[in-house]
């Protein structure tokens, strides 16, 4: 059997118990006994769910409810069994179909039910950014994006043995879009992709897309297309979500097949109602996805609507029966035969958003889309991974801030993928572990001694001019000293990147007599001996009193530098601004 997730590892170790607390007008009895009023709630309780709102109940609560009262060494310690929609191989009783089928090989008919659990109770995307360069394609091409998401699983809180799929990072396929579609293409590096989401301990979670349309591009409004009385997903759309399913099983020791559903969950950026960008999550369920492996499910021309195939795609092709019950004019349940189906039958909603903090896996960008590196198979944009944009990009950060530099997926897959300079996933598993310890000097350390990264730091010299890198702002160049802590950033911005201070130009001493303001200069003259200036005795000649690595001390700390790298820098870096 494959490896199980951490997470489902845990979550089969807790009692998943409701503590309901003693009940101050039932409970008469001491505090160490229990009653009818306070004992603890199955997580699995109807009514609990229903009180706290809760539409699907998670799926280890659902293997609990399967499991619940009986003994141990029975067949129900594997409770689980996959749905099977075509016609079972090896069987012996008569000859292969379509000569020959029985009811052992042959699969049941189908009744389409709405599923009562979730294999994901809900989505997290660690922070705004990485959802904003998602959506930059959008907002700059005006075509709809696809992109896998990577990230891994934990435990959810607020539903009982809950399980939520948190992003770290978007990666974008090779594709072809338009305005209003956008289709997969060939993938040569999706192996490499899988690697390196190993060695960070990610794995694909799931996918998203964008399905949006402007509507007042000045106020930033966007078309509300997808709600309730129209669609949520198109039958196509679930067809692809239940292909990628399949091929992302749940593996679990709870199905003797090992395997049962899947976590992989499906992520739409649409407008909502007050014409805002949204993001809604699903899953189709476990019926939805076998009817996708038999290959008998089809769209329609109603978005709303899947069919069944009328005519198999070939001579040993099966082709279930499917049915549904909906309420008619008389409010009678119904039978309905499955050509066409809704496919709201197909449906379970994951909710989706960003956490109140912001989490960051990898290093976060600040300075706008001009100074990250480009994403992968974005040339339609004229956006390029090459040796010269990496160049450009690692002469953002110094010698020490290395671990920055590596703290980007889309980075650490162009060192693996590009043809220049060939990394081996096993070359860059150090870096990777770096990485995620956020160990700054294993990550330098790795750039000292790694060959091939000494070799890349050679051709960085060749592409970006060594002018470029001691440009300032007099010069004219796009790199300038920050005027208040020296600090010299490598592109145009209006902020400096180390100290957060507004872009200032600095200014000759001419230039500054020329201002004429008061309490500064006097009045510029052409007399020579009028270039000597002697400032008030309350200010000091020459350089200020302290360095800027001493005033950051007086915040953070004797180790700054390391002080950067922890979550409470941002507060430092607010008081020591106020301060000043």
């Amino acid at each position: 059997m494959q490896k199980l997730d951490d997470v489902d590892v845990f979550l089969a170790t807790q009692e998943g118990k409701i503590e309901k607390g003693r009940d101050p007008k039932f409970c008469r009895h001491s505090t160490h006994q229990k009653c009818s009023h306070c004992l603890p709630i199955d997580p699995y309780d109807e009514e609990y769910l229903h009180q706290k709102d809760i539409k699907h109940m998670s799926f280890h609560a659902n293997v609990r409810k399967l499991t619940e009262g009986h003994g141990k060494g029975t067949h129900l310690k594997m409770p689980l069994e996959n749905l099977v929609c075509y016609i079972k191989p090896g069987c012996s009783d008569h000859k292969p179909y379509p000569k020959g089928v029985c009811t052992k090989c042959r699969p049941r008919m189908v009744t389409l039910m709405r599923q009562r659990f979730r294999h994901v109770d809900n989505v997290s995307f660690e922070n705004e950014q990485l959802v904003n360069r998602f959506l930059d394609f959008w907002r700059r091409a005006g075509h709809q994006r696809i992109g896998y998401l990577l990230g891994r699983y934990e435990p959810f809180l607020e539903v009982p043995l809950g399980i939520k799929a948190v992003v770290a990072a978007i990666y974008e396929p090779p594709q072809t879009s338009t305005s209003d579609s956008v289709r997969f293409e060939g993938d040569a590096i999706e192996q490499k992709v899988d690697e390196l989401c190993a060695a960070l301990d990610l794995k694909r979670v799931g996918w998203i897309f964008t399905d949006l349309w402007s509507a007042d591009p000045a106020k930033g409004t966007v078309h509300c297309t997808r709600h309730e009385d129209s669609f949520l997903l198109t039958a196509q759309e679930c067809i692809t979500a239940g292909h990628l399913q399949n091929r992302h099983p749940n593996f679990t020791k709870y199905c003797s097949e090992g395997y049962y559903g899947s976590k992989f969950v499906t992520i739409v950026a649409s407008g909502d109602k007050t014409e805002q960008i949204h993001f809604n999550g699903y899953q189709v369920s476990n019926q939805c996805a076998a009817l996708v492996h038999a290959e008998v499910l089809l769209p329609t021309n109603y978005p709303e609507l899947a069919t069944l195939r009328n005519e198999p795609l070939r001579e040993t092709q099966y082709i279930t029966d499917v049915q549904f019950t909906e309420k008619d004019e008389y409010g009678n349940q119904v039978s309905r035969d499955g050509r066409p189906m809704p496919v709201e039958y197909l449906l379970v909603d994951v909710p989706a958003g960003m956490p109140k903090e912001p989490r960051f896996t990898f290093h976060a960008v600040t300075g706008g889309k001009h100074t990250e590196f480009p994403i992968e198979n974005r040339m339609s944009l004229g956006e390029m991974q090459t040796i010269a944009t990496l160049a450009t990009y690692a002469k953002r950060f110094s010698n020490n801030q290395f671990l920055e530099f590596a703290s980007d997926f889309h980075v650490l897959l162009y060192l693996l993928t590009n043809d220049t300079v060939q990394f081996t996933i096993e070359a860059l598993k150090p870096l990777c572990e770096a990485v995620k310890a956020r160990d700054r000097g294993a990550a330098m350390d790795w750039a000292r001694t790694n060959e091939s990264w000494q070799t890349l730091e050679h051709l960085f010299e060749s592409q970006v001019p060594a002018s470029s890198s001691s440009a300032s702002m007099v010069g004219g160049g796009d790199v300038w000293s920050c005027g208040h802590c020296t600090f010299e950033n490598p592109e145009p911005r209006a902020d400096c990147n180390m100290c957060g201070n507004r872009h200032r130009r600095v200014r000759t001493a001419t230039e500054m007599a020329l201002c004429g303001k008061s309490g500064f200069a006097r009045p510029y003259s052409l007399d020579p001996r009028d270039d000597v200036w002697t400032p008030d005795a309350t200010r000091p000649v020459g350089r200020p009193r302290r360095r800027w690595a001493d005033e950051l001390r007086g915040v953070a700390g004797g180790d700054w530098l390391r002080a950067a790298t922890l979550p409470s820098w941002d507060n430092m870096e607010s008081r020591f601004v106020y301060d000043k």
